[in-house]
């Protein structure tokens, strides 16, 4: 079918370093590079377990048309939510294909 469904604007952050400036430890900070529109599904570890054979705890899926090389194992993507809140996920797998991207991601708390 090919057809995507685009429900979601999703920021991408990349998670600075931290570092040491003497008078103590600043950790790394969620920098946003990037929106993408995206489809994000419920998900689970047992469906990637069976889907990909990848035992990781995870509890989204998100689908994005086209392969996007910012979106990496640790990537943090946000999106607000039709209350308001702000989803925040850590991406997990990233199993491959080269036409689109299935990304198992874990939701974690900011």
């Amino acid at each position: 079918d090919g057809i995507m469904l685009e429900n979601f604007t999703v920021g991408l952050y990349v998670k600075t370093e931290g570092h040491n400036t003497g008078t103590g430890w600043v950790p790394g900070t969620d920098e946003h590079v990037k929106d993408i529109g995206c489809d994000i599904q419920p998900y689970s570890q047992e469906l990637l377990l069976k889907d990909y054979g990848y035992d990781i705890k995870v509890n989204k899926r998100i689908f994005i048309d086209y392969y996007e090389p910012l979106i990496k194992i640790g990537t943090i993507l946000k999106y607000t939510n039709k209350r308001g809140e702000t989803e925040v996920y850590e991406v997990k797998a990233i199993p491959w294909d080269d036409e689109y991207m299935e990304v198992a991601c874990l939701g974690v708390q900011e």
